[in-house]
C-alpha cells in the first residue's frame, strides 16, 4: 500500500493524554506511559508489544478544528490538527510532498481560510479548561 513505508509492522497511536501549555521530556514520557496503557486497553493483544518511538508536544488547534495544508509565500505547511495529528499528519504530509514534487495535488485542505482563535494571544492559557471540559464529557460520551 502507498502509505505503508515500514513494511506493514507499524502502528501510529495517539490520544488526548494531556492539556497543558508546557511540554518537556519528563511530562512527555509520563503521558507516553498513559497512552501505552490505553493502547493495551483498546487492543489487549498488543499489551506486550515494544514501543519504538514516543513523542509529545503542544497541540495546534484551529478555530474550526480542521487542519490546514498547502503553501503560503513559498513555504509549505501541514498543521492545525487540533489533536488528531497522529492520524492526519502522515496523510497530509504525503499529500503536500506530492504537490511539492509536482505530482497531482490531492490536498483537500488547500485554500482554506485560517481565522484566528478568539482570545488566543501567545501562551494557550485556556488548555487546562478545555481538558477539564472534555474529561467531564468522557464518562457520558
Amino acid at each position: 500500500m502507498p502509505w505503508d513505508r515500514g513494511g506493514g509492522r507499524r502502528l501510529n497511536f495517539g490520544g488526548r493524554a494531556r492539556f497543558s501549555a508546557n511540554s518537556d521530556h519528563g511530562s512527555d514520557a509520563k503521558f507516553g506511559a498513559i497512552l501505552k496503557a490505553s493502547l493495551a486497553e483498546i487492543f489487549p493483544q498488543l499489551a506486550g508489544v515494544e514501543i519504538d518511538y514516543c513523542w509529545g508536544g503542544l497541540v495546534d488547534i484551529t478555530k474550526d478544528r480542521l487542519p490546514r495544508a498547502g503553501s503560503h509565500d513559498g513555504v509549505w505547511h501541514a498543521m492545525g490538527y487540533s489533536g488528531h495529528g497522529a492520524q492526519l499528519s502522515t496523510h497530509l504530509g504525503m499529500l503536500v510532498a506530492d504537490a511539492i514534487l509536482g505530482r497531482q495535488d490531492r490536498n483537500p485542505m488547500k485554500g482554506f481560510e485560517w481565522p484566528a482563535v478568539p482570545g488566543h494571544f501567545g501562551t494557550p492559557w485556556f488548555l487546562p479548561l478545555v481538558g477539564m471540559y472534555y474529561k467531564m464529557l468522557d464518562p457520558i460520551g
